[in-house]
């Protein structure tokens, strides 16, 4: 079985470098899984998770992931995120909070912070939607 590496960094670490089968990501016309020997791109990604397979049938890890880039070379997937955990180190009560909390500082926060707010709202969302997704 070919493999491929896959490195999904973002701006302040590593968080994963390893040989895989394929590696699944959010593209922003739909989900691209990405093979050894696929052709070289560069393309934006939406907001949702990766995949990581170890064969055909096995995820063996997953990523909540916003904001960001992959670059695929054949021989390597690079995914640069903007914002990225892995999914199982989500707690969704935690995010359930963070939530509401974001919601109710968003009513009176001005139009600076508002968009900071907005954006912390959009992360706690896309962490929940892929903790909610993985339960399944």
């Amino acid at each position: 079985m070919a493999t491929i590496t896959c490195d999904i960094v973002t701006p302040t670490k590593r968080l994963f470098t390893e040989e895989c089968y394929m590696v699944v990501v959010p593209g922003v016309e739909g989900a691209m899984g990405l093979l050894h020997g696929h052709a070289q791109t560069m393309s934006t990604l939406a907001d949702g998770v990766i995949r990581v397979y170890s064969d055909a049938n096995t995820v063996a890890s997953t990523y909540a992931m916003m904001g960001g880039y992959v670059q695929v070379t054949g021989e390597k997937v690079i995914v640069l995120a903007d914002r990225a955990v892995p999914v199982e180190t989500i707690d969704a009560e935690t995010v359930q909070q963070e939530i509401a909390e974001t919601e109710e500082a968003m009513q009176t926060a001005d139009e600076a912070n508002k968009a900071l707010l907005e954006e912390d709202l959009k992360w706690a969302r896309v962490r929940q939607n892929a903790a909610g997704s993985t339960a399944a």
